[in-house]
């Protein structure tokens, strides 16, 4: 409600001041009219940290014309008066926008804040239901430290989806994530998937329970994808800790 507010108010400002600018019609207003026209074109195409210095570069310049001219023409104190006005309408006009952008700009990082902290959040991914990476991460650190209290063995496997075709990829990634997760143990294993890989941490298992896992998978992807030629490769390691685990997946958890 209250970004709502503060919005309405910056572009109640920016109006009111085009507004007066046409009303008045003080010296030069057409000029003033095109140049704030230009100038937010320009401070919404600039990069961020220019957007600044080129309003305050736009009313300073416009200033000193304002200034030289009155010197030269020797305007009187009234006409002055008139230049100032239209000057302070042009440099508002610009703060006000600048202050816009900004505003506008906090609220698309608040959302994308918001965004990412759904996303971890989120413990299942898509319609296979496969655990997301942050997910997978928290129940990786239990599993690990259970192993270690436990004297158990934990093996990591890596998928790795060989089809050079991305859109062949892409569908492959769903069907196969979907028969990784139903061959490993609902309860003990943890799945989770990155685009063109799946991951597994299979629990208080050993180099045998590895494969009978990777011959079920097998299985149903011969069964229910039937490729002539094998869409994946595999890559199994035993595990000794959260940063080795980090190490195999190739990314920091």
């Amino acid at each position: 409600m209250k970004k709502n507010f503060v919005l309405a108010t910056l572009l109640l400002g920016i109006l009111l001041n085009g507004w007066a600018i046409a009303f008045l019609e003080l010296p030069f207003y057409q000029t003033v009219l095109v140049l704030a026209a230009i100038s937010i074109l320009v401070m919404t195409a600039v990069q961020e940290r220019f957007i600044f210095l080129y309003a305050i570069t736009v009313a300073l310049s416009y200033g000193v014309f304002l200034t030289i001219y009155a010197f030269v023409n020797q305007q009187s104190s009234q006409m002055q008066l008139q230049y100032m006005y239209g000057h302070l309408l042009l440099t508002s006009s610009l703060l006000l926008y600048w202050i816009l952008m900004n505003v506008i700009k906090k609220i698309g990082y608040e959302n994308n804040d918001l965004k990412h902290e759904v996303r971890l959040l989120q413990k299942y991914k898509g319609v296979t239901k496969l655990l997301t990476l942050p997910e997978f991460h928290e129940q990786a650190q239990w599993l690990l430290k259970s192993k270690e209290r436990n004297k158990e063995e934990a093996w990591f496997v890596k998928i790795s989806i060989t089809s050079p075709n991305n859109r062949v990829k892409v569908n492959l990634q769903e069907e196969m994530e979907r028969l990784a997760l139903q061959s490993i143990r609902q309860k003990f294993d943890l799945a989770t998937g990155d685009m063109g890989a799946i991951y597994l941490l299979l629990k208080n298992t050993h180099s045998e329970g590895v494969q009978i896992v990777l011959d079920r998978f097998r299985e149903k992807v011969q069964t229910e994808i039937n490729l002539s030629d094998s869409p994946y490769a595999t890559a199994i390691e035993q595990v000794t800790d959260v940063e080795h685990l980090a190490g195999l997946m190739g990314k920091p958890l």
